[in-house]
């Protein structure tokens, strides 16, 4: 039976920010925009981006700081990179469900 994953507004506004956070380098300990920021940005409400900046929290991407902002995590390079390892991982599971041998998926890389 095939999942169909249905994504929330909060989830896409995550993802989002996410890819700004990554697409731009960020440097550790960067301030994100406020959440009225983001707010205006993307037309909802501040407890939506609430709920994304909380998913982002944890994940470990970003921290609230003591006032009331968020920042990026200091160790944003090694997260991005443990981030990169998790997606790898779970595309080769994927190809595994459809019959490729490690060797074939290895070949694939390859070329």
């Amino acid at each position: 039976m095939m999942k169909v994953s249905k994504q929330y507004k909060y989830q896409a506004i995550a993802d989002d920010i996410k890819t700004e956070i990554f697409s731009n380098h960020m440097k550790g300990n960067s301030p994100l925009p406020s959440i009225r920021q983001y707010a205006v940005k993307y037309g909802v409400t501040s407890n939506t981006i609430v709920s994304a900046l909380h998913l982002l929290r944890n994940n470990k991407i970003i921290y609230p700081h003591r006032t009331k902002r968020y920042c990026v995590v200091t160790d944003i390079e090694e997260r991005r990179l443990a981030i990169a390892n998790e997606l790898i991982q779970q595309l080769i599971t994927d190809i595994k469900k459809i019959g490729f041998t490690e060797q074939e998926i290895s070949k694939m890389v390859q070329q």
